[in-house]
This record gives structure tokens, sequence and C-alpha cells, in this order.
């Protein structure tokens, strides 16, 4: 009988020991799993505000860029209406000019058939011997035409110099007009890229604000160990007691 009751006693002193093992274990276990979620709400938490900061900050890059596009796109705005404004004066300019030559032209053509004229009429008076007297104011009225004729000719020299350097200036304001408007068109094309762009990283924003924050799941907090004995010792104390019992 006493050799039953020692092999019980043992039995149950091992099956103590099994059952307080068993406890270590789960807790072990729990203080894992919440040592796990815990890295894991962290990591989580990290990568997150990293995230979202990185995306914050290249928001704000592309906000400084579009800026300056913008400042482009004024000062490219702004030079290509001078340069409309320019071209518009230079073709008023060259409209006047035209005229004034077609003036000088005409007026030219009148002096030089009334030189002719006298020419004419000079060589019928000297042929037929008339008045040497009158014969000589036309020749004054000749050499007086031709001195108009020749200074109207140099001045109308000088206007088609000037009409073909206002041309050339208006056909340089012109390029150059091109060439801001293919400038405005890029800039126009690449700030609709960057405002969509920048909606898409304030879209990702708002979305990483507003998402709820993770947090550790309570069933692994909420399971306390159990108590072992009155005094409420952990199973480890109690497997150590056992163990010297033993």
């Amino acid at each position: 009988m006493k050799e039953t009751e020692e092999q019980l006693l043992v039995v149950s002193r091992e099956n103590q020991v099994l059952k307080i093992k068993l406890e270590a274990t789960r807790e072990a276990g729990v203080q894992a799993l919440r040592s796990a979620s815990q890295r894991l709400y962290e990591n989580y938490q990290t990568q997150s505000e990293e995230l979202k900061k990185s995306h914050e900050n290249e928001k704000k890059q592309i906000e400084a860029y579009n800026l300056q596009q913008e400042e482009k796109l004024q000062q490219s705005s702004e030079k290509a209406g001078r340069l409309a404004e320019g071209i518009r004066e230079k073709c008023t300019r060259i409209a006047e000019m035209e005229k004034r030559v077609q003036r000088m032209e005409e007026e030219k053509k009148t002096l030089i058939e009334k030189k002719m004229s006298f020419e004419k009429m000079l060589q019928q008076m000297m042929s037929r011997n008339e008045d040497g007297k009158w014969c000589l104011h036309l020749q004054r009225q000749i050499s007086t035409l031709q001195e108009q004729i020749s200074h109207l000719q140099r001045v109308i020299q000088a206007q088609h110099h000037s009409l073909r350097g206002a041309i050339q200036e208006a056909e340089e304001l012109n390029n150059e007009l091109r060439s801001q408007d293919k400038k405005i068109e890029d800039l126009t094309e690449k700030l609709t890229a960057l405002e969509a762009q920048n909606k898409e990283l304030k879209d990702r924003v708002e979305l990483w604000s507003g998402q709820p924050k993770v947090k550790v799941s309570k069933a692994v907090w909420t399971d306390a160990p159990r108590d072992f004995g009155a005094s409420g010792a952990s199973p480890y104390l109690m497997l150590t007691r056992l163990r010297k019992e033993s």
C-alpha cells in the first residue's frame, strides 16, 4: 500500500510538473506572440510614417517644381505678349514705309515724265532755233528736275534698305514668337502632367493619413496566466519548487 501511495504521489507530482510545463509553455507562447505583435505594430507604424513622409516630401518637391514651371509659363506668356506687340508695331511701320516708298516712286515717275517732256520741248526749240532765253530756262528746269529725281532716288534706296531691315526684324520677332509659343505649349503640357501627379500623391497622403491605426490584438493580452496556489506564483517558480521537493 505504501508503495502504491508513493507511486501515486510520484504520478501526481509528474502530472503537476507536466501541467506547470504546459502553462509555462503557454505563457511563453503568449509572451512571444505579444512581442511579435508589438514588433509588427511598431514596424507597421514606422513604415507607415516613413512612407507618408516620403509622399509628403515628394509632394512638396512637385509643388515647388510646379511653381517654378508656372513662373516660367508666366514669363514666357508675358514675353510672347511683348513679341506680338512688337510684331504689330513692326508691321504697322512696314506698311507705312511701303506707302511712303510707293508715293515717292509715283513722285519720281511724275518728275521723270516732266523732265522728259521738257527735254523734248528743248530739242524742238533748239531744232527751230527759237528764243535762246527760253531754251536756257528749260535747261535749268531740266537740271533742277534731274537733281530732284536723283535726290528722290537716294531717299527711295534708303527707304528700301530700312524696309528690308524692318521686314527682317519682323521675321526674327515672328520666329522668336513661334519659339515662345512652343515653349508655352510644352510648359502647359508639363504643368498638366505635374498637376495629375500632384493629385495622385495628395490622394496617397490622404489615404495613409486617413487609415485607422493598427493595434495589437487584444486576444493576446486578455488571456492572463492562471494562478498556481494561494500565492499566485508563476509556473516557473512552481516548477522549481516541485523539482526541489522531489
